[in-house]
């Protein structure tokens, strides 16, 4: 493959990898834009209150998380909410079963969302193996498919660049830039530690 593609710049030098594998601009690029599923009713409903976005992992907005009937319907079992604080039903879970994580995240280039990657992936790695999870924050644009795309890096090996595109297939996304770059400093984090291979 090119890496010029991907904007991978990166060598080997005594065995250890050094470099970037991706950028912000590319991530954006693949991230952003109209999404197969979305409405054209903008600005008033540009997508679905929820998208299965992979295999038993929905992503969504405060209206379904705030529907726990719909969620048990849908056979969601957890819960992971990035907007944990401005957004809080857990009480209302804890009353029909269903396991809760909150994530108090802004959604703001500055926040380090970073530092909830890998216990949000882990929780959501759990989730799918008992049932299915809504991973949500305010509209399911920003905050909560960082944190699928780092689930998908960590437990279903892709990139991020491929993470980002799988969502961004089955939903309307946009992470701020400071939430890309992370994304790209963790993939170069886990190439580094040999727990991604490049494509």
């Amino acid at each position: 493959m090119n890496y010029g593609e991907f904007g991978a710049l990166y060598h080997r030098q005594c065995g250890k990898f050094v470099g970037k594998t991706c950028s912000v601009e590319e991530l954006r690029k693949v991230g952003r834009g109209r999404s197969p599923k979305c409405v054209s009713t903008w600005p008033y409903q540009l997508w679905d209150d929820y998208d299965e976005v992979f295999r038993d992992i929905f992503l969504g907005n405060r209206s379904i998380a705030q529907d726990v009937s719909k969620l048990k319907s849908l056979g969601v079992t957890h819960v992971l909410n990035a907007a944990h604080g401005a957004i809080d039903v857990s009480k209302e879970y804890e009353k029909v079963g269903i396991e809760y994580l909150g994530v108090p995240a802004d959604d703001v280039p500055t926040y380090n969302l970073k530092q909830h990657f890998e216990p949000a992936a882990a929780f959501i790695n759990n989730a799918v193996k008992k049932g299915k999870v809504l991973v949500h924050c305010h509209v399911g644009y920003s905050r909560s498919p960082t944190l699928v795309a780092a689930y998908l890096m960590l437990y279903q090996e892709l990139t991020a660049q491929e993470s980002i595109t799988l969502i961004r297939g089955k939903r309307f996304i946009g992470p701020n830039d400071g939430f890309l770059r992370q994304l790209c400093e963790f993939n170069d984090q886990l190439v580094e530690e040999g727990r991604l291979e490049l494509p």
